[in-house]
């Protein structure tokens, strides 16, 4: 690896985040704009099931968003400091090390329990009778199949950095 690489990656996972960024804010601003537009409901009830693009285009687009945050992951620069050398660390950087790794799958595991919460909202709607959030979802989609498709592969790309670790973390062999 030159000493250019590093760099390099740095700066392709800075841009990559900052095109996440902006197609939500993009989605966010047409979201606005489509609701101070149109006065009346933008679906029926239930949503259709069919817009533009087709749901396929949307689910490809999502799973290459969610494979590039897991290469954005993957290209941040691991300083050598962070590696875990040949040598036994002292005992007091083992032990950050450790707060650390703990942290984010402590995160993670926040995460994955507002998941769940949202999946029990999701049976809760449904049986009583309200709209769950796949409805708002669908009717985003047939409001706006295009910034609604860029948002859901924003939103999968910045997940599946999220759920890889870099490679300083799994280079580690006590967490």
């Amino acid at each position: 690896m030159t000493s250019r690489a590093p760099e390099l990656t740095r700066w392709a996972s800075l841009g990559l985040l900052l095109v996440a960024g902006g197609l939500l804010a993009y989605a966010l601003g047409s979201a606005f704009a489509y609701t101070a537009t149109h006065p009346g409901p933008p679906c029926s009830n239930p949503p259709a099931l069919a817009a533009d693009p087709p749901q396929l285009v949307v689910v490809l687009f999502c799973l290459a968003g969610f494979a590039a945050g897991h290469l954005t992951a993957r290209w941040q620069h691991v300083d050598p400091r962070h590696l875990p050398a040949a040598a036994a660390e002292d005992e007091a950087e083992q032990r950050r090390r450790v707060r650390q790794v703990l942290l984010i799958q402590t995160l993670l595991l926040v995460f994955l329990l507002e998941i769940l919460a949202l999946l029990v909202f999701e049976v809760v709607a449904l049986s009583s009778n309200r709209w769950p959030i796949t409805f708002y979802v669908r009717c985003a989609y047939n409001a706006a199949g295009w910034p609604t498709t860029l948002a859901a592969a924003s939103i999968t790309s910045l997940l599946g950095r999220w759920l890889w670790l870099p490679r300083r973390w799994i280079a580690y062999p006590g967490a």
